[in-house]
């Protein structure tokens, strides 16, 4: 795994948690080259997330006083769909862990060589 330790500096407090999260999973599962960067973007995406639901949370409402839809909420979805795109190349569920392993496995199992058929 890259050791790029200075490319995280946007991530508030909250962000660098998930941040180790997803670096611990991603170490557990067996996934070895990992880019810092988008790691850090994806566990941003998920404190985007988090912080403008609670905003929408706390108000109780998904609309401001002019019945408009909340920016929160935009940014919440957003910041959601992005965690949907880019989430399952660290595996993050069990279908993304069996296509990352399925990946692996075809990867090792190729020959060397020419097929002499």
């Amino acid at each position: 795994m890259q050791n790029n330790d200075d490319l995280r500096g946007f991530l508030t407090e909250r962000g660098e948690r998930i941040y180790q999260m997803i670096k611990t999973h991603v170490s557990k599962i067996g996934i070895e080259d990992v880019d810092v960067l988008e790691m850090a973007m994806l566990a941003n995406s998920y404190d985007l997330y988090i912080s403008n639901m609670e905003i929408c949370k706390n108000e109780n409402t998904f609309k401001n006083k002019h019945d408009q839809v909340r920016a929160e909420f935009t940014v919440m979805q957003k910041a959601y769909d992005h965690v949907l795109k880019h989430g399952s190349k660290f595996g993050l569920n069990p279908g993304d862990r069996a296509k990352i392993f399925d990946i692996k496995k075809k990867d090792t199992e190729k020959k060397k060589g020419f097929k002499l058929d």
